[in-house]
């Protein structure tokens, strides 16, 4: 007879795309998910297995650097070469929780690796940052490029 089957087929298929889009994603995170997206509430334990039955394991995270396209990337180059290396800044957004303070460890299929690409540094460092609770909103962000960036 076997045991009772607590999630159909799409919700596994939605539970393997997530974990293919973002493989650091926790159980608890993913429960919510499939709880506010898909309205199914079942224990963490069960997607655990359902990840486990689908050949997901858990793995080491490596940062990779995105696909390019040597033309656009060229052309990119070139167009960057008209500013000078302090005429430039780059701005990047992460959220974490009590947790961790990063993630090293995510899911993939078996005999693939775990990847997630990450965010990017400039030679002078980190020069300010901002840390909200909840949703940063587009005013408080503006203050904050006109009086602490610029």
């Amino acid at each position: 007879r076997g045991r009772l089957c607590l999630l159909h087929h799409d919700d596994v298929q939605y539970l393997l795309e997530l974990v293919k889009h973002r493989p650091d994603w926790f159980l608890d995170e993913l429960l919510s998910l499939l709880e506010m997206n898909r309205f199914i509430s079942v224990h963490f334990t069960t997607i655990h297995w359902e990840l486990e039955h689908a050949g997901i394991s858990l793995k080491k995270l490596r940062k990779v650097a995105a696909e390019q396209d040597e033309d656009l990337c060229a052309d990119f180059v070139q167009q960057m070469s008209q500013y000078s290396a302090d005429q430039l800044a780059f701005l990047d957004e992460v959220s974490k929780d009590e947790r961790t303070p990063m993630w090293k460890n995510g899911c993939s299929q078996q005999g693939h690796r775990a990847t997630m690409r990450g965010g990017v540094l400039t030679v002078d460092g980190l020069v300010a940052s901002l840390v909200v609770y909840g949703s940063l909103k587009q005013e408080p962000f503006l203050h904050f490029l006109e009086h602490t960036v610029v």
